[in-house]
């Protein structure tokens, strides 16, 4: 009789333990799965195929920029806003200010909060410099970077702009 009341209490009672380590795991699962949702649907675009030519060519454009900051050459980049995006403007000036024409120059528009809306703009040649009217698809922050070339030398510039909502 001592043991049937014995086994009968301990089927009564329940521990709490077995199911809060469950939960905690069952938790786990579930964030360890959001996790792998964002990795897999957000790729990081940092990766390249070459480190050794990336690192190359990376050591190249900060002897471009460094002999550019030599010679007091800045980028004067100007950008109003459009309906769509916003309009671009942007030379290259000596240290006294003057313009200077450029070899070559490239802009570049980055979302940094979302994949897949980076690209290339084509530029115009404007007189003195060069033009572009950027799309801005999304609302929110975009970066611009502007790169212009001359004899050897480069000057990079990025700026933040917002698109309204």
């Amino acid at each position: 009789a001592a043991q049937a009341r014995i086994r009968g209490e301990s089927r009564g009672r329940r521990e709490p333990w077995p199911w809060a380590i469950a939960g905690c795991l069952l938790a786990m699962a579930v964030v360890l799965a959001g996790f792998l949702w964002t990795a897999v649907s957000h790729p990081d675009p940092l990766l390249v195929d070459d480190t050794y030519a990336a690192g190359h060519r990376y050591n190249e454009e900060l002897r471009a920029e460094n002999r550019a900051a030599a010679l007091g050459w800045h980028l004067d980049l100007r950008t109003v806003p459009t309906t769509l995006g916003a309009r671009v403007a942007m030379r290259l000036l000596d240290a006294d200010g003057r313009a200077l024409a450029a070899d070559r120059a490239s802009l570049r528009r980055e979302r940094p909060a979302q994949g897949g809306l980076d690209e290339t703009v084509a530029l115009s040649s404007d007189g003195a410099g060069f033009a572009a009217d950027v799309p801005l698809p999304r609302p929110g922050r975009w970066w611009l970077e502007a790169r212009i070339e001359h004899e050897g030398a480069a000057v990079l510039r990025r700026i933040a702009i917002e698109m309204p909502r």
